[in-house]
């Protein structure tokens, strides 16, 4: 059976649950509000310190780790907890009833989505589904193939519903664990029907359990709702119709897998995962009238996965949060006693699913998250890691076509469904209409309009992915698998991106591509842990060298908004300025008047008081102060963008409260500001100035209405322009690509529009200096593209290459640093 990932955690799919939260939680952020309020305030109006310009070895960090405020649910290495993946609007779709605007908006893709299983028909191989959990959430939805996984198209009845488990009966019947409860499809997953648990609102289903004796019998594994659902294993013995409780007698704890034995109904296995910590395998071999716990033995970490033959007992687990590791387990007599099935080659231990050959039980394979697939020929004796070049993928579930020793599905995070024909020697993505990735960036190559790049997350993965086409084909690039923040091209046009964790995985700051595709990590890197959480870059347009960072420090590092500033192309790393705790700095600027004196960012707190404001430099980025006069009170997400006609002239947008969003300008570099007399009625999550047309704005908007809207009257009113862009989610970033296009980044792919042809910009040309940054020019060693395979794969379609794991720079070693005045 395949069973959710344990990036599941964290979430209750309660309505109930979640309003009570909800109040909870406000509560927490008045308390937090009220014992930051009159620290932030004055920041407002005085000066919030700045560090002295001492080098990066001279960097210190705080003795203890905080666990306090905006922490992200990351733990020290970066790792990110379960649930709500942070800055995604879940499920929030655009859906207008009238005609919005005069765009004509495309989806660009690249294909990709959080999978969390895939399965083929046990009547019809053509038919295959997916299912999708956004970071594990809400908000997911099932796709559908019916040409054998090649092409897929979502199922609208499960539109808004995530899906963690996905089983076909002998006869093709098919059931669904999702977000609300069961659903079951007796037509190939067309329609559907949902199955009612009768256990009230808390009823997310995290696997679902066929007797292989007696299809009518069915086990489902129920999440335990941050501990307020008891009732957590349920059987049906008429194919759905009626349930039963079944739950072990033990606290309430999500049960992630269920196994039945093949040959006694009776016998069934229940694997648990605490949404933080804790793990427990119990058996019952009377059809849960009663339970033995069989959880000695074993790590006690979050287990995720179990497969019972009716001799030999397989499970599976752990999580990277908190390095939770626990791996592949045997036992050969109903978990009396356990022995470890990996072995030292494993890099990474935490198993999401379990398959076995149906032909030869002495072949398995696991899905590992951040491994790909590891295989076994030989029962556990010898082992193959990353097999078919998936070693950089989060592997979800791992599944064979029924019968089918040599097929074989595997569903991952972020960049959807992969598939395998030769018994997992080589995988190919096999996602073409699956537009589910959750971008955080976009740009495009202002020297090559038709360059594009993108940036997207996982839970615990990412990655970046470009296009030298416009977005019709997209390639995968060999950075390391990690969470980027953002993507930018360099006017010189090289391209760079900000990673941000894990740390395992490879270093977090700024990475540049060089010349021969391969990626060059730049810091600044404070330690080996995950201490610099950074979201914005800025280059200078006259010197190719200066090079602008922005974001947080995070656990040792403290959590304070920080600038970074690098005039050596990315070689030294200077933190010029920091804002107190639970601050974050979110876009910055240059005044484009030729000298690179002059600067202004953008900044909100991450302590639950919702202010936020302006900063601003007048030499050359080295020290910085507050600029915020005529901005109001609530000022959350604030980003910027200049005049095309007026280097003095910045735009900043920000949510003024949960419900509304603003658009504020500067005509004096930043000394004062004053509201365009726009006040939308949603949040807005960011704004782009026309690159030729200073009267024309695009802002995006986050909490509903309409996902694009444009001004064409110097941003005092904006109007709908989101025709084609009914179904994005999030959208999250706009960038230009020429002065012709506008490009969108959402949680559902990317989007471009074609925008009336203005005046050409010359693009100016860098400086040449004694240690220029790298240009992209051709190179024998091109930029990975899509393998070829066997099977044809669709235009469009991403498939992985080796990601080398660039060498990091020596990590300085932290001195202590000082306390910084109040």
């Amino acid at each position: 059976m395949k069973s959710t990932s344990s990036s599941n955690r964290f979430n209750s799919n309660s309505r109930l649950l979640l309003g009570f939260l909800g109040l909870l939680l406000s509560g927490c952020v008045l308390l937090a509000g009220l014992g930051a309020m009159s620290k932030t305030f004055a920041a407002r109006i005085g000066s919030p310190h700045a560090v002295p310009s001492t080098s990066l070895a001279l960097s210190s960090k705080k003795d203890v780790a905080s666990n306090l405020g905006p922490a992200h649910r990351l733990d020290e290495q970066g790792n990110r907890a379960s649930g709500i993946k942070p800055g995604t609007a879940v499920g929030t779709k655009y859906r207008g009833e009238r005609p919005v605007g005069a765009s004509a908006w495309t989806s660009l893709g690249p294909p990709g989505g959080d999978v969390f299983d895939v399965a083929a028909s046990t009547v019809d191989a053509n038919i295959v589904l997916a299912g999708l959990a956004p970071g594990g959430s809400f908000g997911g939805t099932l796709y559908r193939s019916s040409d054998g996984g090649t092409n897929w198209s979502e199922v609208p009845a499960l539109d808004g519903i995530s899906v963690f488990d996905i089983e076909f009966a002998p006869d093709g019947t098919t059931y669904l664990g999702t977000q609300d409860s069961v659903r079951k499809s007796t037509d190939g997953g067309l329609s559907w029907v949902t199955l009612n648990l009768g256990i009230g609102a808390n009823d997310q289903v995290f696997d679902v359990a066929i007797d292989p004796a007696d299809p009518s019998i069915l086990w489902v594994g129920v999440a335990d709702a941050l501990a307020s659902q008891p009732v957590n294993v349920m059987r049906s013995t008429d194919s759905g119709v009626t349930w039963g409780d079944r739950t072990p007698p033990h606290a309430p704890l999500s049960c992630r897998a269920i196994a039945v034995d093949p040959n006694d109904s009776n016998t069934v296995i229940a694997v648990f995962g605490g949404d933080f910590g804790g793990g427990e395998v119990w058996v019952t071999t009377d059809g849960g009238d009663s339970w033995m716990d069989r959880s000695a033995g074993l790590p006690g970490n979050p287990l995720n996965a179990v497969v019972y033959d009716g001799t030999r007992l397989l499970v599976g687990g752990g999580l990277l949060f908190g390095s939770q590791f626990v791996g592949l387990y045997e036992s050969p007599d109903l978990g009396v006693t356990w022995t470890p099935l990996h072995d030292g080659t494993w890099p990474i231990l935490v198993v999401e699913d379990i398959a076995v050959d149906p032909n030869d039980a002495a072949r398995i394979f696991v899905a590992i998250d951040g491994g790909g697939v590891n295989r076994t020929t030989d029962g556990g004796a010898t082992w193959e890691v990353g097999i078919g070049g998936s070693q950089a993928l989060a592997g979800r579930s791992i599944r064979f076509g029924p019968g089918d020793s040599q097929e074989l599905f595997l569903g991952t995070s972020s960049l959807a469904v992969f598939r395998s024909t030769n018994g997992g020697d080589n995988f190919v993505q096999s996602s073409e209409g699956i537009s589910e990735l959750d971008l955080f960036s976009i740009d495009a190559n202002p020297l090559e309009p038709a360059e594009l790049a993108v940036a997207f997350q996982g839970a615990n993965n990412g990655g970046l992915l470009s296009s030298t086409d416009g977005g019709t084909t997209w390639q995968l690039e060999s950075a390391p698998p990690t969470r980027y923040s953002a993507v930018r091209f360099a006017p010189d046009g090289t391209l760079y991106a900000i990673s941000a964790g894990p740390s395992t995985v490879a270093q977090e700051g700024l990475y540049r591509r060089e010349n021969n595709g391969s990626w060059t990590p730049l810091g600044p890197d404070q330690g080996s842990l995950y201490e610099s959480d950074l979201n914005t870059m800025r280059f200078s347009l006259n010197n190719p060298n200066l090079i602008l960072l922005g974001g947080e420090d995070f656990g040792v590092a403290g959590f304070e908004g920080t600038i970074w500033r690098s005039t050596d192309a990315g070689g030294s790393w200077t933190k010029v300025y920091e804002l107190g705790d639970f601050h974050r700095i979110t876009d910055i600027e240059i005044i484009e008047d030729g000298t690179d004196q002059n600067m202004v960012a953008a900044w909100n707190s991450e302590s639950g008081d919702n202010i936020g404001g302006a900063l601003r430099s007048t030499d050359n980025g080295a020290s910085w102060f507050d600029s915020s006069t005529g901005l109001p009170g609530f000022f959350r997400g604030p980003r910027l963008c200049a005049s095309p006609s007026d280097p003095q002239t910045l735009f900043v947008s920000a949510w003024l409260s949960f419900q509304s969003g603003g658009l504020f300008r500067t005509t004096d570099g930043g000394v004062n500001w004053t509201s365009t007399g726009f006040t939308g009625n949603q949040t807005i999550g960011d704004v782009a100035c026309h690159p030729v047309d200073d009267q024309t704005f695009f802002v995006t908007q986050l909490s509903g209405g309409d996902a694009v809207l444009r001004s064409q009257d110097g941003g005092a009113t904006f109007a709908p322009f989101a025709n084609g862009l009914e179904n994005a989610v999030a959208p999250r970033e706009l960038a230009f690509a020429g002065d012709s296009r506008l490009l969108l980044a959402s949680a559902k792919g990317s989007y471009g529009t074609n925008l009336t042809t203005g005046t050409p910009t010359p693009i100016p040309t860098a400086t040449p200096s004694s240690t220029p940054t790298p240009t992209v020019t051709p190179n024998s060693t091109p930029t990975p593209t899509v393998t070829p395979s066997s099977t044809p794969t669709p235009t469009g379609t991403v498939t992985p290459t080796p990601r080398p794991i660039p060498t990091p720079r020596p990590r300085p070693t932290p001195l202590p640093r000082p306390t910084p005045p109040g």
